[in-house]
């Protein structure tokens, strides 16, 4: 068996990322893989090693070919033995796009969470459909990392990392943490964020001008200048130092609409963090009330997303998503800061071993041999 790898791994996405590591522990569990790359941005992002070893290989004699790639782009060859299908999506049904017509011609689809099935299902999807997580390499969870000055010395830290998009609901956990916490306790909030087209510079301010409008609009206190301060990261930071600053953090929050993985949130889990996530879509495959929290939501139709990956047929009023219970996720903060428990931080370690390269490599290598 020898696998060509089609996928986005150089884009510096979530979607990149994961790409990644499925390359990476295809390679593990022995499998001969070949990766080709796509194009869909034009950043320069780190590649692993590995992966740059491995495309230099011939992809002459593949039998078994990997699209991880929009479904919209993936094609049947016949020249496979088997074509297999790796996407991701965060409502409730993708029928108002063409999606459901290319992934019917795939003989097997592959998804990061259980969610995803039954709104391919509510999309009419017929084609076989397997659960494959998203892996990760443990060991580097394991190292020593040295912190970050954040400017928080002293502080319980909640923190978020991600586009600031709609999706992502930024404003519940401002919200949330506004509500639930008074300017004299010792805890504070850091935004690690971006926007795509922006610069850092752009993207600061238009954070800065969210966090104003929500303490203009709760009128908790007579100025917004009364206010605790969020402490606001927009630059890039590289692997290695993305995991100073979890190591510099607390309590990861998610408030997401919807997340088919959630990388920061995964990453916060395996380095202790016990998150607290909305309890939807692929959240819940790696974080439990062990290790984390999982916060109550209502689902609702989806509202406020212009574009969906650039394209205009997702993201539509007819689908639904999770919108977060405020009231639950204050309660769930209030917890976390008073009581940092070490058991739940144990079964975050406990956890993360069963998500390795050589675990999910070789449930991949069944499936492309079922």
């Amino acid at each position: 068996m020898k696998v060509l790898f089609i996928g986005v791994y150089k884009d510096g996405t979530g979607w990149g990322n994961a790409a990644q590591n499925y390359i990476l522990a295809l390679d593990a569990a022995g499998v001969d893989v070949v990766p080709r790359a796509i194009r869909l941005n034009d950043r320069n992002v780190e590649v692993p090693q590995r992966i740059l070893q491995l495309e230099k290989k011939s992809s002459k004699g593949c039998t078994h070919v990997i699209q991880n790639v929009l479904p919209h782009h993936m094609e049947y060859s016949g020249e496979f033995e088997k074509n297999i299908g790796i996407y991701y999506t965060e409502t409730s049904h993708f029928r108002n796009s063409g999606w459901a017509e290319k992934l019917n011609l795939m003989d097997e689809l592959w998804v990061p969470n259980s969610q995803m099935l039954w709104s391919a299902r509510h999309s009419h999807v017929k084609t076989r459909i397997k659960t494959v997580h998203v892996p990760a390499y443990i060991d580097k969870y394991k190292r020593q990392y040295e912190k970050i000055y954040l400017g928080t010395e002293g502080s319980f830290v909640f923190y978020f990392i991600g586009e600031v998009t709609r999706r992502k609901n930024l404003v519940a956990l401002l919200k949330a943490f506004h509500l639930e916490f008074t300017t004299d306790e010792r805890v504070d909030l850091v935004i690690k964020g971006n926007l795509t087209g922006m610069c850092k510079e752009e993207t600061t301010k238009h954070i800065r001008e969210m966090c104003n409008q929500v303490k203009t609009n709760l009128k908790l206190y007579p100025d917004i200048s009364d206010y605790k301060q969020e402490k606001i990261i927009t630059k890039y930071i590289d692997n290695d130092t993305m995991l100073r600053f979890h190591r510099s953090c607390d309590c990861f929050v998610a408030p997401s609409f919807g997340e088919a993985w959630c990388i920061p949130a995964f990453d916060a889990m395996c380095m202790g963090n016990t998150p607290i996530v909305n309890n939807c879509t692929g959240l819940p495959e790696f974080v439990n009330n062990d290790n984390g929290w999982l916060v109550d939501n209502a689902e609702e139709p989806v509202f406020g997303m212009a574009h969906g990956f650039g394209l205009s047929d997702l993201y539509m009023g007819n689908e639904d998503w999770w919108n977060i219970n405020i009231k639950h996720l204050r309660k769930c903060m209030r917890d976390a800061y008073e009581n940092k428990r070490s058991d739940k931080i144990a079964s975050c370690m406990e956890r993360r071993e069963e998500f390795s390269y050589e675990k999910i490599g070789e449930q991949m290598k069944e499936r492309l041999n079922a």
